[in-house]
């Protein structure tokens, strides 16, 4: 099952490449109106972005808590493709904070990039409209 979702995934990122590329190609001509369409395109790019690294830091921070609340690594419920070997105690605790750690770095990152969106946004809108 989860190969053929990444298989699914996979064509529908190469279908969603070879349609960007091909509207790319038809926007050599720069001019006002492309200009703005470009620059809306780039914006809900970085927003789609944002919003999908918003919430892997947020499930990587609420893995990480069942982690340490249950001091067992998988945390009880939790499937597993193989057999994997369990954690308890401090091992089971370090990687739960390792999840935690992952989960604030990229809302963190998150953060970053919106500040960057916001500025690509202010400093091209000017030159777009």
């Amino acid at each position: 099952f989860a190969v053929a979702i990444a298989i699914a995934l996979a064509a529908a990122g190469g279908f969603g490449l070879w349609t960007v590329l091909r509207w790319l190609d038809g926007m050599r001509e720069p001019s006002p109106a492309s200009m703005a369409q470009l620059l809306a395109a780039s914006v809900w790019l970085m927003g789609a972005t944002i919003v999908l690294l918003a919430a892997l830091g947020a499930y990587f921070w609420h893995y990480g808590k069942r982690v340490r609340a249950a001091s067992l690594y998988p945390p009880p419920g939790a499937r597993v493709v193989r057999d994997t070997v369990v954690l308890r105690g401090t091992a089971a605790l370090r990687r739960g904070m390792v999840f935690q750690g992952l989960g604030v770095l990229f809302v963190l990152c998150c953060a970053g990039l919106a500040f960057v969106a916001w500025r690509f946004l202010a400093l091209f809108s000017v030159h777009a409209a």
